[in-house]
């Protein structure tokens, strides 16, 4: 596990009320409940992160009569059956 760092945040009231009964329900820290939700908010934003890439640009730029080719690419390719 990564080395932690101590930090202060400032939460409302009420959000407080809402981790401390989450905590309580599943028998963790506010700090692991508030960790764990930064932590998966950082993977969904690299998961987005992808449509950035060049080649996302590519799709839908051809086309082909044959309208298979995502199921048939190696036979078209290489003769493969």
């Amino acid at each position: 596990m990564a080395t932690l760092k101590r930090t202060q945040m400032y939460f409302p009231e009420e959000v407080i009320i809402e981790l401390k009964k989450k905590a309580s329900e599943e028998r963790t820290t506010v700090a692991n409940i508030v960790r764990t939700a930064v932590s998966e908010l950082f993977k969904k934003e690299k998961a987005k992160n992808w449509m950035q890439d060049p080649l996302w640009n590519m799709i839908g730029s051809s086309s082909s009569k044959d309208g298979d080719l995502s199921v048939n690419h190696d036979k078209y390719l290489y003769g493969k059956k």
